[in-house]
């Protein structure tokens, strides 16, 4: 861990993380932790927007889930998962991830990706090559050599955006053995003030039939007043409350974002566990003082470990950011308190 708070920040130079890092994808197993996550180098040469939270995908591994070693992938500059080579895919511009699962036999990489035509916004980003997203899925034996799944979509993706969206992203897949899933992806309006969450259900893994929006049951609260912008799905770890728990990145109206928690029976009617966020932004001068968010909960015995992308800036291209953690004991209601030193464990 680095001593300015970073659980991993950027890499060195040259390297596919050496700009930026984040978006980390985290599992314990029997062999170590691991940590996947998405990357950007300062000399990318491909159009892509600069900045969202993507670029290649690359792994780290540890052996407690605090202290991290980068890994050095197949792919391009290190990484293990790259854009496409073919001009005509979803993600020949740049790949990001939200979610990675095992189902006893495979990895699977929920990720999504921009084409090479150019998408216009409403806001300052303008006219950008590769922000038309869409979600993909690449299945692994081991979790470093991937292999693309081809969608009914276009370009090979799962789905399309439809048409007064910008684009569908982020996609988490969560579901039982018998092979259904639920995919959940943030669908932003035009002028990114406002995202919205999509739901589907699939037999399969690739033809996903749409069931509608999530709903709060309970009504919105300020901090998620204005959407969900990531999330992460898994079985509630409390052994109390509904089935699915579920900590997201909500976005409030002066567009600021903090984590909090909810859960559901469905996967799709979801109630709010808390009166408030369960991550807020660092304090004043922080390296995560502007925002906590794309988080991956991890049970850990008697603890809770939480991943985060942290940042303290979005226009200042040098400012710090990076993955951070924070560690929580494992009871409902346990306040997680970030881990800024190696031997600050909580």
């Amino acid at each position: 861990m680095r001593m300015d708070g970073f659980l991993l920040g950027p890499g060195p130079a040259g390297r596919c993380d050496d700009y930026r890092v984040g978006g980390a994808v985290v599992h314990r197993t029997d062999a170590g932790w691991r940590m996947w996550y998405y990357c950007r180098d300062r000399a990318y040469d491909r159009p892509a927007p600069g900045t969202l939270g993507s670029g290649r995908i690359a792994l780290a591994t540890s052996p407690d889930g605090i202290g991290w070693e980068r890994f050095d992938g197949p792919e391009e500059l290190g990484s293990v998962f790259a854009p496409s080579s073919d001009p005509a895919s979803f993600d020949a511009s740049h790949v990001g991830l939200t979610d990675v699962t095992f189902d006893g036999r495979l990895w699977h990489l929920w990720y999504f990706g921009g084409d090479l035509t150019v998408r216009a916004s409403q806001t300052r980003l303008g006219a950008v090559t590769g922000l038309g997203m869409r979600p993909g899925h690449a299945i692994s034996p081991d979790g470093v050599t991937w292999t693309r799944v081809p969608g009914p979509a276009t370009g090979g993706a799962i789905l399309d955006y439809d048409p007064d969206r910008l684009y569908r992203a982020w996609p988490n897949a969560f579901g039982d053995p018998d092979g259904t899933i639920y995919v959940q992806t943030t669908s932003p309006t035009l002028d990114l003030g406002v995202f919205h969450t999509d739901t589907f259900v699939s037999g399969d893994g690739a033809v996903l039939t749409g069931v509608g929006p999530l709903v709060w049951a309970d009504g919105e609260r300020p901090w998620d007043s204005h959407g969900i912008v990531t999330r992460q799905v898994l079985e509630n770890p409390f052994g109390v409350g509904r089935r699915w728990l579920m900590l997201y990145t909500g976005l409030d109206e002066r567009h600021g974002r903090s984590v909090a928690t909810a859960d559901s029976d469905d996967g799709r009617h979801w109630h709010h566990q808390s009166d408030g966020p369960v991550l807020t932004a660092g304090e004043p001068g922080a390296w995560d003082s502007l925002g906590a968010a794309a988080t991956r909960l991890v049970p850990v015995e008697d603890r809770l470990h939480l991943y985060y992308y942290g940042f303290s800036s979005l226009a200042d291209d040098d400012s710090p950011r990076g993955i951070g953690l924070a560690i929580a004991h494992r009871r409902p209601g346990s306040p997680f308190r970030r881990v800024t030193t190696p031997d600050d464990q909580y």
